[in-house]
């Protein structure tokens, strides 16, 4: 299973092409590369050439042309879908795909994310490894992570794996095995519907494997290019396995979401997400789950990550095994 998902991310990383954003200061100045995002009237744009992303004040630009075509986010939950580039006025102007132009301020625009013509290139995505060794009980541990992002005018998919393996003398093996993916479909005013299929399997809680499919509705009560907080509820089906088989269920869920996610302050992204599951043909019982990952960003596309979960059931299969947790480090690579 690893060795294919790890020549999975190889491909995708392989047709992904880079992008040669033009900016032109005033002093006549020309910088080529990636622009990452803006805030408060400052464009961010990462190049080949510099180890760090150049801040750049918009008062200070002459002429800006993406080359990819961009999901634009507006004030008042507006939105907009074209080629972007600024005019002599230094207004930014959005062609759209019907050639209509349309002229807003900086302060005017929330988020905005590239979206490339070829379907392959719409994907980003990242690659992650973490090994622990010691002598002391001969204790290892393995942990391999990622993720795969898709993005275009009215869709947002996300999908991520989490697999660790541990080994002591003495002790039985543990085992879990995380993986999500989530499908967003972009509605007016920063509402959105979510269908989602999780994936666990964790020996502590002697699961061999929790399936649950969601739908669901939800809305971005903030959302900036730095900062994204999102409220969602729905509705899950829940499918158990258990080590032992006697125990296996189905049962249905309500579901609650609220996630956070902080990017690009300082080369640092934050995304933490919390669910609480109040079941509809169990009485009494709550599942709830809890995710923080930390990364910091470092210089080829490389980065250092930390993540933090909790899984909680009030009424677990198995005696003793409600609580569990897992606290991750790891080295990877992102690419797009």
């Amino acid at each position: 299973m690893i060795k294919y998902l790890l020549l999975a991310f190889l491909l995708i990383g392989s047709v992904c092409n880079s992008q040669n954003d033009i900016i032109i200061l005033k002093d006549s100045t020309i910088l080529k590369g990636e622009i990452k995002s803006f805030s408060k009237g400052v464009l961010i744009m990462e190049t080949t050439y510099s180890d760090k992303d150049f801040n750049i004040e918009y008062n200070k630009l002459k002429s800006l042309v993406i080359q990819r075509k961009c999901l634009v986010i507006l004030t008042k939950g507006r939105r907009r879908f074209g080629n972007i580039s600024t005019d002599t006025n230094g207004l930014v102007v959005i062609t759209l795909e019907d050639g209509t132009k349309e002229r807003f301020k900086f302060e005017e625009l929330v988020t905005l994310e590239e979206v490339d013509d070829q379907f392959w290139n719409r994907f980003t995505g990242s690659i992650d490894l973490g090994f622990s060794l010691s002598k002391a009980n001969s204790y290892t541990q393995f942990i391999l992570g990622g993720d795969l992002n898709y993005i275009d005018e009215l869709w947002l998919v996300n999908g991520n794996v989490s697999v660790l393996n541990s080994t002591q003398d003495n002790v039985e093996k543990t085992k879990r095995t995380d993986a999500e993916l989530e499908f967003y479909r972009l509605l007016p005013r920063e509402w959105f519907l979510l269908g989602n299929v999780s994936f666990l399997a964790n020996t502590e809680q002697a699961l061999e494997g929790r399936v649950i499919p969601s739908v669901g509705i939800g809305k971005f009560l903030i959302s900036t290019n730095k900062l994204h907080l999102g409220l969602s509820l729905g509705y899950t089906y829940n499918i158990e396995n258990y080590i032992d088989t006697s125990l296996n269920k189905t049962s249905s869920e309500a579901f609650v979401t609220a996630s956070f996610n902080m990017f690009d302050f300082e080369d640092i992204d934050l995304d933490t997400t919390i669910n609480f599951y109040p079941s509809l043909s169990e009485k009494g019982r709550i599942r709830t789950d809890y995710d923080l990952n930390l990364k910091y960003d470092l210089p080829l596309d490389l980065y250092i990550k930390l993540g933090f979960t909790i899984n909680f059931d009030n009424q677990p299969a198995i005696g003793g095994n409600d609580f569990d947790y897992i606290f991750t480090s790891g080295f990877g690579w992102e690419f797009d």
